[in-house]
């Protein structure tokens, strides 16, 4: 959790199962995105587009941001995440070269890759210390039942947008593999992402499966771990499966109004909670009890796993 309860576009620091202590900056309103991903824990896409804007001021990100780093707060990455693609904010560069100024965190890029068919997208997503894509389908069919793209976005478009990312990018490339079962978890699909990835020449490979709550009505279940370390030799790297790393204050100091805005951008395992604190699950229950009274959190349990997720005015 920040030090600062005021902000807007700031959410976390987030325990990252990939970048340890992250700081995530939101630019997209609630739930603006490129794609309306099965697997999507944000919840269902309400604009669905392609088009680049301002989304948010730059001006306030950037003002907030500073807030935060004067009153003292520390983190391991400045993250561009949150609540849809933030590729689609014309200005996510200027982010990206504001925290580099400061010289005092690496940032990241959380893409789904959508937009990287577009030159300008590229120059700007090469600010980054770390950017990661996603490619969970093979083929056009698979790309539009899984990620059920904004119309004038093919499964081609993305390959192609990555690829050439891959070309100009000199930092680290992650690759997501996000498998679900049902729908891209048989041994020639999976092999044939594998394929697809590999054309990416990725700094790493991150395999992953629905941990937390996804679309009301949508049947996208987890697979297994026995599968993840299964098949993850058939990357190119070796495909891992991250755990939660990361250091935030105990259960007992986070406040209430930036806990339940975190759980709403990213539910999460109150397993999750309670390790990046370096706490008891029993803490974490007994923080967020108060919050459950209130009626603002809810924990419900999703294939043997508890999860904390805010809870809808």
């Amino acid at each position: 959790m920040s030090g600062n309860p005021s902000c807007r576009y700031l959410f976390g620091p987030v325990p990252s199962r990939r970048l340890g202590l992250s700081l995530g900056v939101d630019l997209n309103p609630r739930k603006v995105c490129t794609e309306n991903c099965v697997f999507c824990q944000v919840g269902r896409t309400t604009e669905l587009t392609l088009e680049r804007k301002e989304w948010v001021p730059l001006s306030a990100v950037l003002a907030e941001y500073d807030r935060w780093v004067a009153a003292g707060n520390t983190t391991d990455y400045v993250t561009l995440s949150g609540s849809g693609e933030p590729t689609m904010h014309s200005k996510f560069g200027d982010v990206l070269r504001h925290v580099r100024a400061t010289g005092r965190f690496r940032t990241a890029l959380l893409s789904n890759g959508s937009l990287m068919w577009m030159p300008e997208v590229r120059r700007e997503a090469s600010e980054a210390d770390v950017v990661k894509v996603t490619l969970s389908a093979w083929d056009e069919e698979s790309f539009r039942r899984i990620h059920r793209p904004a119309p004038g976005l093919t499964f081609r478009r993305l390959l192609e947008g990555e690829q050439a990312l891959r070309e100009a990018f000199a930092g680290s490339l992650w690759v997501e593999v996000m498998l679900l079962a049902g729908f891209n978890d048989a041994p020639d699909q999976i092999r044939a992402i594998a394929e697809r990835v590999a054309s990416l020449r990725p700094d790493a490979v991150h395999m992953n499966t629905s941990t937390r709550p996804v679309q009301t009505g949508v049947t996208a279940g987890r697979v297994s771990e026995a599968l993840l370390r299964t098949v993850a030799p058939w990357f190119e790297p070796v495909a891992e499966i991250p755990v939660f790393s990361g250091r935030s204050p105990p259960p007992e100091a986070w406040p209430d109004d930036e806990l339940v805005d975190l759980l709403a951008r990213h539910p999460l395992s109150l397993a999750a909670l309670a390790e990046s604190a370096g706490a008891e699950v029993e803490a974490v229950e007994k923080r967020l009890a108060p919050l459950i009274g209130a009626g603002r959190v809810a924990v419900e349990e999703h294939d043997g796993v508890r999860m904390a997720r805010a809870v809808s005015a």
